[in-house]
């Protein structure tokens, strides 16, 4: 898998939970921890679409959930 396609991915997966993006540039991921995201990339994506989609819209709404209660 593609680097750039690792970064998307995790930006996705990272949207999901709720936990902003880390900045590559700041810190280097160890192996492990790449092999961990691309494992999670990989189940993400072996998802049918239809529930991927489904999964990014309940992250939205609950993102969206968070902010009106904080504000």
């Amino acid at each position: 898998m593609a680097t750039t396609d690792l970064v998307e991915a995790a930006k996705v997966i990272e949207s999901l939970t709720g936990v902003p993006p880390a900045i590559p540039e700041l810190r280097k991921m160890t192996r492990k921890e790449r092999r961990e995201q691309a494992a999670r990339v990989k189940r993400f994506l072996a998802l049918p679409v239809p529930l991927q989609e489904g999964c990014l819209k309940y992250a939205e709404n609950i993102m969206d959930s968070y902010r009106k209660a904080s504000s």
